[in-house]
């Protein structure tokens, strides 16, 4: 009888085990692919992009150095950013608005 009970045990120690594998490492997966794809983007900005900062400024890309970019969001302003900042890219936004509103 006493052996029963601790092998029921058992069982439910390996079913916790594979939630948490579930809720901890599955999504961390997703996000270092996400992370990957952004990256590339970054990686394969040209001239007349317009992109997303992390702080919300949006700019048109307008010029490259070493691991920064020069980003023109007025007509007389023009930022130099980290390849880092780069959350987004605008027509990225607008295609996924589109597909939204058709829905």
């Amino acid at each position: 009888m006493q052996t029963a009970a601790q092998g029921s045990a058992a069982w439910i120690w390996w079913i916790m085990l594979a939630f948490a594998f579930v809720v901890i490492f599955l999504p961390a997966r997703s996000q270092k692919k996400r992370e990957q794809e952004l990256k590339a983007k970054v990686d394969a900005l040209q001239k007349g992009d317009q992109i997303i900062l992390a702080n919300g400024i949006i700019g048109t890309v307008v010029g490259f150095k070493d691991e920064a970019l020069e980003v023109k969001v007025s007509e007389s302003v023009k930022l130099t950013v980290l390849k880092t900042a780069v959350v987004g890219f605008l027509n990225d936004r607008v295609q996924n608005a589109a597909q939204g509103g058709t829905k």
